[in-house]
């Protein structure tokens, strides 16, 4: 068991690093290709630190289709990831930002980004409901990721009118974007090890894949996040920080989640469908008011919001005991 946690914590830590490498060369990459700051925090950023998320799915999906056996233990653990790091980033990652310095969205903006972000959630819960996630559900998923893309393309009119860096480097481009694949193939490898530990661990604690993906690797996945937006908030490029917290709630459900299932598919256990995913929905239309109110998040919002993260963990332990006392096998 000490194993497996030391392969846990030595695989995350790795995942962060070569996460904030990817983020680094994406940046680089995209001040090559002349794309603006919001688009660069909702699209290429938000993707960046998704990357843990992005490949625990492949890499389990992967699991999954090799050990068919294996599918109700890694679709709990993935499926908990994934929207426990969203649930984290939006009850408490952006409420400590907010409290720390300011969250602001303009009001034009706000409905193309707080509209995809409860899309995003509400069709991932509406593919829960049967308890599975098919392959072509999957893709659904996969193609509205695409979609909202190229709906934001159309809608950043600042995104046509800045011009390519002519003055970066062809060769330094290209080497970004080396390093890029190169760290998602790296990525790849230490993600499967942190994911065969996190199932073995599971199998020996008296708690249950989701619950661990929600609460240990939902949070640690989310730290990406967490250490770009405080960053691009301390150098005053606001708009990048609330694109990357807010992006990445798009991303995980649409890309991660869809990605995974055309993989392979998922079986749904049911405290996602019951609480987790309508507790998302339901707190990302309360940050969806507070931010219609004065286009900011105040302090007394932000403060409502981290309050509720400790309330969802602590009714999850009330209100779903067998999830915390489950064995897996």
């Amino acid at each position: 068991m000490l194993i497996d946690f030391l392969i846990i914590f030595a695989g995350v830590a790795g995942i962060l690093l070569l996460a904030e490498v990817v983020i680094r060369n994406a940046v680089e990459l995209a001040g090559y290709l002349g794309l603006s700051g919001s688009f660069i925090g909702l699209t290429v950023l938000s993707v960046g630190t998704s990357v843990p998320e992005i490949m625990s799915h492949v890499v389990g999906s992967v699991e999954i289709v090799q050990h068919p056996e294996s599918m109700n233990a890694i679709s709990g653990l993935l499926l908990g990831t994934n929207i426990g790091s969203d649930i984290f980033q939006q009850n408490f990652i952006l409420p400590f930002v907010g409290l720390v310095g300011t969250v602001m969205v303009v009001r034009a903006q706000l409905y193309d980004i707080m509209g995809g972000l409860l899309g995003a959630a509400i069709l991932a819960w509406l593919f829960c409901l049967d308890g599975q996630i098919s392959h072509l559900e999957g893709a659904v998923l996969l193609l509205a990721y695409g979609g909202y893309l190229l709906f934001l393309m159309k809608r950043d009119r600042r995104l046509a009118a800045l011009p390519k860096n002519e003055s970066a480097d062809h060769h330094v481009a290209l080497l970004s974007a080396a390093i890029i694949i190169v760290s998602f193939a790296i990525m790849a490898v230490v993600t499967e090890y942190v994911v065969v530990a996190s199932t073995e661990l599971v199998a020996i604690l008296p708690i249950s894949a989701s619950f661990f993906g929600v609460v240990f690797l939902g949070v640690a996945t989310s730290l990406p996040e967490f250490t770009t937006a405080l960053v691009s908030m301390h150098k005053g490029n606001k708009d990048i920080s609330v694109g990357i917290l807010l992006g990445s709630n798009i991303t995980n459900p649409l890309f991660g989640i869809g990605l995974g299932a055309i993989i392979s598919t998922y079986t749904v256990p049911d405290v996602i469908v019951l609480y987790d995913l309508p507790v998302n929905i339901a707190t990302a239309i309360l940050l969806y008011v507070f931010l219609l109110r004065s286009e900011r998040l105040t302090k007394k919002g932000a403060t409502i919001l981290l309050l509720s993260f400790f309330i969802y963990l602590y009714a999850r332990w009330l209100w779903f005991p067998a999830d915390f006392s489950e064995l897996v096998s």
